[in-house]
């Protein structure tokens, strides 16, 4: 049964193996059994009767109609989106009962299982100096540094930059970074000449963010004085606002960053959080969910004193159909970033951009398989400053469905990663009452 692999992989991934039985277990017991204790029973009810379906319609996933091009697929996925406003977990459901999973999940999900993919012990043991505790200007950090430098995945093939530019590749909300980025932009090196690293965060980024942000910013000027050159940093969801994070309170970060390309980040926060922590403080929140709230006090802390504004050249690429991030179209899209240091902004919203044809239709929070999103991504890698979309052949790119370099497996996976998220945040404890105090150095 598709359930039983899926779970299978994903708590397999998470550090602990399991059995098919054992799996199929987790799928339908642990993983609903956090719900039962929650105040608002009503709610309870729900989430655990769309956990239950999930699993439900992998178990007969075989059985299902799968999309056999990236056409049928968005197709399937607008019909998921069509229907009112869905939650994480409606999506979940629907891309599991629209077969928006690999047919060999195990095989195309296999490179997840080495752990030093997704591993937080990571063994770097190049010397750096000058970087920790802190440069001058830093922020303090809170987090040793031997535990920060464990976090950072090197790849075997990266050459420390030697003919190929360093990238730095952050994850978002809730799906550890290697399984991010592995059907997508890990695979951006096979295009351009850039070497791909990234940085695994604790409890899939769901903790506190401003101390996920210590993770990114000592990446970032471990990796820039590794390789003896500016970096650029791709950045998903939630990554997008550690990411500035970091270079506000960690100002050296700025020197060495080449460019900050941001893919459904959320710089303003969502409108819509309830739809990820149903009743919020009874249910499901994390801290760093509660931190990402429409106006929060992280959020408010970051905008304040010109963080609403890039810091170094800044790319962000955003759709309208965002379940996860809203709003995402018109002045006060939440990926907008100011340009006010004149460092180069361009923001860019799919639908926008590519208006009736196929790049601007229905993509999701987790599209980054974007046809445009990689070609700007591309643009930014190759030249000084931002994307430029005077620079990218509109015409040729708008109509395509999928980025040339993926493939429907890549699309799936993508898609599929959302699932990961759903057992991440049930499993997550203990649930949060609030987002946590801002930190004295940001006060």
């Amino acid at each position: 049964m598709k359930s039983v692999l899926v779970f299978s992989w994903i708590y397999g991934v998470l550090g602990s193996p399991l059995t098919a039985g054992q799996s199929s277990a987790l799928a339908k017991t642990t993983l609903l059994n956090p719900l039962s204790s929650a105040n608002n029973s009503d709610i309870a009810e729900s989430t655990s009767v769309t956990l239950t379906s999930i699993v439900s319609h992998l178990d007969q996933a075989d059985a299902l109609t799968t999309p056999q091009s990236p056409e049928s697929a968005l197709s399937a996925i607008q019909n998921i989106i069509s229907k009112g406003s869905p939650s994480i977990y409606d999506v979940g459901r629907g891309i599991a009962e629209a077969g928006l999973l690999p047919s060999d999940v195990i095989s195309v999900l296999d490179g997840y299982l080495d752990s030093a993919i997704h591993s937080l012990t990571n063994q770097n043991t190049a010397s750096v100096q000058n970087i920790y505790p802190k440069a001058a200007g830093d922020a303090p950090y809170s987090v040793p540094e031997d535990t920060l430098r464990a976090a950072i995945h090197i790849p075997d093939s990266f050459s420390f930059g030697r003919g190929r530019a360093p990238v730095i590749l952050v994850p978002g909300t809730g799906i550890p970074a290697g399984m991010t980025f592995h059907f997508n932009f890990a695979k951006l090196g096979d295009s351009i000449p850039i070497d791909a690293v990234w940085v695994n965060l604790p409890r899939a980024s769901l903790s506190d963010a401003q101390v996920n942000t210590e993770y990114i910013a000592y990446t970032i000027n471990y990796i820039a004085t590794l390789c003896g050159d500016r970096v650029a940093v791709l950045s998903w969801s939630q990554g997008g606002l550690n990411t500035q994070w970091a270079l506000k309170y960690w100002p050296p970060t700025r020197a060495v960053v080449k460019d900050f390309i941001a893919i459904s980040p959320g710089f303003h926060g969502t409108l819509v959080r309830s739809l990820v922590c149903p009743s919020l403080d009874l249910v499901l929140c994390t801290p760093s969910l509660w931190q990402q709230g429409w106006e929060t006090e992280y959020i408010h802390t970051l905008r304040s004193d010109g963080g609403d504004s890039a810091y170094v050249p800044t790319t962000t690429v955003y759709s309208t159909f965002d379940e996860i991030v809203q709003p995402m179209s018109g002045p006060n899209a939440s990926a907008i970033l100011g340009d006010e240091r004149r460092v180069g902004v361009t923001n860019v919203h799919l639908q926008s951009a590519c208006t009736t044809m196929p790049a601007g239709g229905v993509y999701t929070h987790e599209g980054a398989y974007n046809p445009l999103a990689w070609a700007l991504a591309i643009d930014a890698s190759l030249h000084d400053g931002p994307a430029d979309l005077s620079r990218v052949n509109l015409a040729q790119v708008c109509q395509q469905v999928l980025a040339p370099a993926l493939d429907m497996k890549d699309l799936f996976g993508t898609e599929g990663l959302l699932l990961v998220a759903v057992a991440e945040l049930v499993l997550y404890k203990p649930h949060a009452l609030g987002e946590p105090p801002i930190v004295d150095y940001a006060s």
